[in-house]
């Protein structure tokens, strides 16, 4: 997808903030399921170069708000190979609207778990995760809307399983150790700060109207957790990061 010239380049936060956007439209559009969608969404808040990023979104049609991007500068597009994705998905939509019936009538609706984006969701998670494993330990912690992403450090192994939970836990995959983060103990973040915090990140960073579409978790070598909340209100989109106590580290006001 993008120019060979620019798949070195260092990602910036705020590109990685549009690549899980695309990721979240592709979701709601029908192109990533939802395992799809979720393992997508792990690698790219880990990614370090435009190059890691385009092999995440390079399949993907482009939302309107994003096509001004670095990430998606036009010239980083191909489009005849961008009409054929166009075209493959029309005929996909069409077989998927002429199954949709059968399928609504003979499934039952997975009832949405509290958002994990918000203080009361989030302390869900916690308990549910503790509750299940034993301990409230992680590498990293990707919350979204509807569902969590989890880097879960495998015991005794030099491995690590990334693990879906949308009410129940499932194994993504696992991977030789390589993010190098340290273990967050998820029982020490102090959630009635943060669940302030994540209702008024709209107003914090200047985006009326804007949601949060992510929270991320962790701690890099040597330092101290880091809960950086991501909101987007279409045009723009911004990122506060706050200690685990809820304590400033950094503000990115959209440009």
């Amino acid at each position: 997808m993008a120019d060979f010239r620019n798949q070195g380049l260092r990602a910036r936060d705020a590109d990685r903030v549009d690549a899980c956007t695309m990721l979240d439209n592709a979701r709601a559009t029908g192109e990533l399921t939802e395992a799809e969608h979720a393992g997508r969404t792990a690698s790219a808040m880990t990614a370090r170069t435009f190059g890691d990023l385009d092999k995440l979104i390079g399949d993907l049609q482009i939302p309107k708000n994003l096509v001004g991007t670095p990430l998606l500068r036009p010239q980083r597009r191909n489009e005849l190979r961008r009409w054929r994705i166009v075209i493959a998905a029309v005929s996909i939509a069409a077989l998927v609207g002429a199954l949709g019936g059968c399928i609504a009538r003979n499934t039952v609706s997975k009832p949405d778990i509290p958002d994990p984006t918000t203080g009361a969701g989030l302390a869900s998670f916690i308990a549910a995760y503790q509750d299940h494993y034993g301990d409230s330990l992680a590498d990293q912690v990707s919350a979204f809307p509807k569902y969590v992403v989890v880097d879960r450090r495998v015991a005794g192994a030099q491995r690590d399983d990334y693990l879906h939970y949308d009410g129940s836990f499932q194994r993504l995959s696992d991977t030789s150790r390589s993010s190098g983060n340290e273990q967050v103990d998820l029982s020490k973040l102090d959630l009635p700060k943060l669940a302030g915090l994540l209702a008024g990140a709209p107003q914090t960073l200047h985006l009326p109207g804007g949601k949060i579409t992510h929270i991320n978790i962790e701690c890099k070598p040597g330092q101290d957790p880091v809960v950086s909340i991501y909101v987007d209100n279409g045009p723009k989109s911004g990122r506060l990061a706050v200690t685990a106590k809820g304590e400033p580290v950094e503000l990115n006001l959209p440009q």
